[in-house]
């Protein structure tokens, strides 16, 4: 493929990659570019730097003509032309993380001005930023001013920061739409039925790729029925949308939160293994069961389904586990959690 021309001397522009109109519009569809820092990428960005020992961390997007910074870490500007940039190479090789141990011995970046000035870049490591659907719209990167080497246990944890990052990507991407295209419960304002069914998909499939872990809790208000003909349906109401805003508050970053239907609500939890959903899914029933809460006391039971996705898998198969999971806390007398078991049968 050709390379982006260049009119910076010094500069060794990275060939453009198969298919590069089609990244681009991918990259666009999450209108992320120019947009504010936000805190969830910068928390990203600061694990990083701290995890990999570096100085500067970055998300880096590699649009058309530029490379710009969603967050950054030990460094200023905002952007820098795509020409010069480092995640322009690591994008070739989307499995992968790219790294230079040293750029002074590098032919394709020695005299490029981000090593001979700027932040005199040394090292540099890139795990490209991977969407679900196969395209490479950037890296989560870490470069320091002398020469190094990552250890294996830091290039992985680097590699699973990426696909966090990914993950707000997705969710900010969902959110957007749900805004733009009414997926949003018009009661409480958590996410409907329709975006959850679109999130779980988005999840698996990305997750199919990375031969991750996915996990799914179902929480369902105990004896609603009863709330409502005790003390009216505006009453109970005010307890679905209280729940949202509690849930929201104890829910991470990645997590993504949904309304079920009726008084049953859904979390996807991207790459959380089963001890890790089920402390998550008791943190929630623990905010909710402590929360204040007008009339009387409120409860939830939840069940927690946990996979490994594959292709040959239906990403539904996630939700009947996790509904087997959440009657059996209902029948073990509420107000609890239940991990799936294959012993618990069908309904």
């Amino acid at each position: 493929m050709p390379s982006t021309p260049t009119t910076v001397p010094g500069a060794v522009p990275a060939d453009l990659p198969p298919g590069e109109a089609r990244r681009l519009e991918a990259l666009r569809s999450y209108a992320v570019l120019d947009t504010p820092p936000e805190q969830a990428f910068d928390d990203l960005t600061q694990i990083a730097s701290v995890l990999c020992d570096t100085p500067i961390a970055l998300v880096s997007l590699i649009d058309g003509q530029r490379q710009w910074f969603k967050s950054k870490v030990g460094v200023d500007v905002a952007e820098t032309p795509r020409e010069l940039s480092f995640c322009a190479h690591a994008i070739l090789e989307p499995t992968r993380v790219f790294t230079v141990a040293d750029t002074h011995e590098d032919a394709r970046f020695a005299a490029n001005p981000m090593v001979t000035a700027g932040p005199k870049m040394r090292f540099y490591a890139g795990a490209p930023l991977v969407s679900s659907d196969g395209q490479a719209l950037g890296t989560l990167c870490v470069v320091d001013r002398k020469p190094r080497v990552l250890r294996p246990a830091q290039k992985d944890a680097l590699r699973a920061l990426a696909r966090q990052v990914v993950s707000q990507l997705e969710l900010r991407r969902t959110l957007v739409t749900a805004t733009e295209t009414g997926l949003t419960d018009a009661l409480t304002g958590a996410a409907n039925r329709r975006a959850f069914d679109a999130r779980l998909t988005q999840e698996w499939n990305r997750l199919v790729r990375s031969e991750g872990v996915l996990s799914l809790a179902l929480l369902d208000v105990d004896r609603f029925k009863l709330y409502n003909d005790n003390h009216g349906h505006l009453a109970g109401d005010e307890v679905l949308k209280q729940l949202v805003q509690v849930a929201q508050l104890h829910c991470r970053d990645c997590d993504f939160f949904a309304r079920w239907g009726g008084e049953e609500f859904a979390v996807i939890l991207p790459d959380t293994d089963e001890p890790g959903a089920l402390q998550a899914a008791e943190r929630l029933r623990t905010a909710l069961q402590d929360s204040a809460w007008p009339h009387r006391p409120v409860t939830v039971s939840l069940g927690v389904a946990t996979m490994h996705p594959s292709r040959s898998a239906d990403p539904h198969g996630l939700v009947g586990q996790a509904d087997l999971a959440l009657y059996a806390s209902k029948h073990l007398g509420r107000n609890r959690v239940t991990a799936y078991r294959p012993a618990l049968g069908k309904r």
